[in-house]
């Protein structure tokens, strides 16, 4: 099983954290469980971080069996979607996301 995490590294405009998360639960997270060959997904929101700690409010997991079902998504029409509803979400936030892949020792 193989992990593609998004990490969103950045600030959410003041006083805008929760507009923030609930566009995240009501308009991605249906898109995202679309997605082709998904077997799981997390969404994770940081409680607190070291005082050293880089400006990570968000950290997205999914869960997909192999390499061919994460190279499946990048051509899947549901991709294009989430990604258009990701930008407008993004408007929120000042900052980028980027993405790796990763398995279990």
């Amino acid at each position: 099983m193989l992990t593609r995490t998004a990490i969103y590294e950045g600030t959410i405009q003041d006083g805008r954290e929760d507009e923030f998360f609930r566009r995240v639960r009501d308009e991605l997270m249906p898109i995202w469980r679309d997605f082709p060959g998904l077997l799981s997904m997390r969404v994770q929101r940081r409680v607190s971080a070291d005082t050293s700690a880089r400006p990570i409010p968000m950290i997205l997991e999914m869960d997909f069996a192999n390499q061919a079902a994460i190279d499946a998504l990048s051509s899947s029409p549901v991709r294009e979607r989430a990604h258009a509803a990701t930008l407008e979400v993004m408007k929120l936030f000042d900052g980028d996301f980027y993405h790796l892949v990763s398995e279990a020792l």
